[in-house]
């Protein structure tokens, strides 16, 4: 039999990566754990980190200018951006620790830094050395892409790879792309001081959404003073004098610097995946429903196999890849109801279809719409901006929930454990839920379905015996 290093080497630090590292070491298995220069991956360090801690600076300013809402005096400071960078990098050194390294390497797995090139399909060459592994599993990520913009490089623009850098905050900002990315560092930066334009080349802003969630998080933009334009896509881009100007049909724009959010490319370049006998398509590389690449021994997660670009599910997608690897009996993989969110203010999260998906698919629904004027922790802290949105089947089960609102983030993943759990909307309600919680306003929402639009059976016979006393 072959001889190898390792059981399984991994390529890429990033949530799959250390997710399949720790796994690796709990099946007592020989792991390295291979990336370039510094483990975290783009969460950590260019993505979910730093612009959670932005978008946190970002409101306090944003409260602080608003205070009157809460009977307090407003404040508007000039925001010095080096200083709120400063402090993003710091959460970015402070969650780094938990996965460092030294921590890592205390576990079990062996960390080699210097990037990973197949040399075969067994083989990586790491730095200045090779290692060999029986099984291996890619995590490399993925990378912002770049519009195909004349001029777009010459004059210079920013991603979420650089902006976390900036020392002195833009005056004028131009946002290409309204997707999740996009909508969030917009909002930010305009809340610490820059005009911001964003340009979105498709009718709405995150368009994956609800539409009912887009209105809200749309109407919102422009109650703030950020300038949307929609369907509209810039052709150049040329430096005069100290300015940027993107040509947008008849009205072009001037502004001091252009951030690209337009989505992700997948890290496969450099991998030497010829050498391997690896495949690749237009979203990266090719995976079965096992996670295998075209080599059975050979795995992909995450971002690099074409999947939802979300940390928790590359993280997912790589625990059952390490399970099929050394459990004997494979699975496929099946995640379920996936939930996202996005961080805007208010934050947009979502799990299972739309209520467009549902009537585009010729299913019918129950709709159960809840504003967060009603929900009453939402009124003591003066966060009535909002909706929740509960679509229900025949069978009385979730099949999308959608809400625009402060915590919504933190909300979904309830109805998210409903769903993937199939359990009905009474359930929900027969749940004691804390009181006063944003939370607690899902089993109010969903008693005027049961009470109201759908009695259960035991609600109507209930109804029923009350007459008789």
């Amino acid at each position: 039999m072959a001889s190898f290093d390792y059981d399984l080497a991994i390529i890429g630090a990033g949530s799959g990566g250390l997710t399949a590292a720790r796994l690796g070491r709990f099946f007592a298995k020989r792991v390295a754990l291979i990336d370039k220069d510094h483990l975290g991956g783009d969460c950590l360090n260019y993505g979910c980190v730093p612009s959670k801690a932005l978008i946190k600076a970002s409101r306090v300013a944003h409260e602080a200018a608003t205070a009157r809402r809460w009977g307090l005096s407003a404040q508007r400071d000039p925001t010095d951006l080096g200083a709120v960078n400063a402090r993003v990098h710091q959460a970015i050194t402070d969650i780094g620790k938990l996965d460092s390294a030294e921590v890592l390497s205390e576990l079990g797995p062996d960390v080699l830094l210097g990037g990973a090139t197949f040399r075969d399909p067994h083989t990586l060459r790491v730095g200045d050395r090779d290692i060999t592994a029986k099984y291996i599993l890619i995590a490399s990520g993925s990378r912002p892409a770049v519009p195909d913009i004349d001029g777009l490089a010459e004059a210079g623009y920013l991603t979420n790879e650089d902006v976390f850098d900036l020392s002195k905050l833009p005056s004028r900002l131009a946002v290409i792309g309204g997707g999740p990315i996009g909508v969030e560092l917009a909002q930010a930066l305009h809340r610490l001081g820059s005009a911001v334009t964003i340009v979105q080349r498709g009718a709405h802003l995150i368009p994956r959404d609800d539409g009912d969630m887009i209105d809200i998080l749309e109407r919102q933009f422009v109650d703030e003073g950020i300038d949307v334009r929609i369907n509209t896509h810039p052709t150049a881009v040329r430096r005069t004098g100290g300015d940027l100007l993107l040509t947008l049909g008849a009205d072009p724009l001037r502004v001091d610097a252009i951030l690209c959010a337009v989505g992700r490319v997948p890290n496969v370049e450099g991998l030497g995946l010829d050498a391997a006998g690896v495949t690749t398509n237009d979203r990266g590389i090719r995976v079965n429903d096992l996670l295998q690449t075209s080599q059975s021994h050979v795995y992909a997660v995450g971002d690099v196999a074409g999947g939802p670009a979300f940390t928790h599910y590359a993280g997912h997608q790589a625990a059952h890849a390490v399970r099929n690897i050394f459990v004997p009996i494979r699975a496929a993989f099946s995640p379920g109801h996936l939930p996202w969110v996005t961080f805007t203010d208010p934050e947009i999260a979502h799990v299972g279809r739309t209520e467009a998906q549902v009537r585009a698919s010729g299913d019918t629904c129950e709709v159960i719409r809840f504003p967060y004027s009603h929900n009453e922790r939402a009124v003591t802290e003066a966060d009535t901006v909002g909706l929740m949105k509960f679509l229900i089947d025949g069978k009385r089960r979730l099949i999308g929930a959608h809400i625009a609102g402060h915590c919504a983030g933190e909300m979904i993943n309830e109805l998210t454990l409903a769903m993937n759990n199939d359990l009905t909307v009474d359930a929900i309600i027969g749940s004691i839920h804390a009181y006063p919680t944003y939370s607690f306003a899902i089993p109010i929402a969903l008693y005027d379905y049961v009470l109201t639009h759908n009695p259960s059976a035991a609600a109507k016979v209930g109804r029923f015996l009350s007459r008789l006393t």
